[in-house]
């Protein structure tokens, strides 16, 4: 696991190193007691923990100012005023934690935490030769982030909200890798999409994410009523 960690108290740096550690084991930690510059930075970090006032600064709004570097942010804000509570919402963290009541609320971090880790899973595709445009042989992917996923003989066009990438992995292999995540159901002999962006749902064809033609994936007489049954729970969940 690695973590950046920025906070001007050096007793709350303390405990969240000793919190991590004895919870995760093996921890890397990148720690400030300043806002840093992005070039200080590591590319990429499973958890952010920020103060919510850094001296004269404002975590929320760093926070804020780098989340274009990192989309896929998993962020805590700490603070000994309860009442920011509502002022970090606007950038969603998944938890904030009082450093007055530290204790209670890391365990409430601890089972937000890994449950999202339970949906958000990340796979490693490799990458089929037509896509090796930058000497690049795999690719990581958010399954939260896969639409749709359409399968062509041995190889897979993985639909996302940007790009399409052609992978070399098989259907079957696809849904084993994501078994535990309850979005995810094949309506079609070659297609298996992700019930959490579906835009309208027919008889014959479901429309994902928008209504443009080319999102439109059809829905085989032998997948129909497994997809009614997934979605109407998935709804319900």
């Amino acid at each position: 696991m690695k973590c950046l960690i920025i906070d001007d108290g050096q007793s709350c740096i303390d405990m969240l190193q000793a919190k991590l550690k004895d919870y995760y084991g093996e921890v890397e930690l990148d720690i400030f007691q300043k806002p840093p510059l992005i070039d200080e930075l590591q590319t990429d970090y499973d958890l952010f923990f920020m103060d919510v006032l850094l001296g004269n600064e404002s975590g929320i709004e760093y926070a804020n100012s780098i989340k274009d570097y990192y989309p896929h942010m998993t962020l805590v804000f700490l603070s000994h005023q309860d009442n920011l509570i509502f002022e970090t919402q606007k950038i969603s963290p998944i938890c904030f934690i009082r450093k007055s009541n530290f204790d209670e609320d890391f365990q409430m971090f601890y089972a937000v935490y890994e449950n999202k880790q339970r949906e958000n899973i990340k796979i490693t595709f490799q990458l089929h030769s037509s896509e090796n445009k930058t000497n690049e042989t795999s690719i990581t992917l958010h399954a939260n982030d896969i639409i749709y996923v359409e399968c062509y003989s041995h190889e897979l066009i993985i639909h996302t909200h940007k790009n399409e990438h052609i992978v070399k992995m098989t259907l079957k292999e696809f849904l084993k890798q994501v078994k535990t995540l309850n979005s995810f159901i094949q309506v079609h002999r070659a297609y298996v999409i992700n019930m959490k962006y579906i835009y309208l749902k027919g008889k014959t064809a479901v429309q994902m994410f928008d209504d443009d033609s080319k999102n439109s994936v059809p829905i085989s007489r032998r997948y129909k009523r497994n997809l009614d049954r997934a979605y109407g729970e998935y709804l319900l969940s």
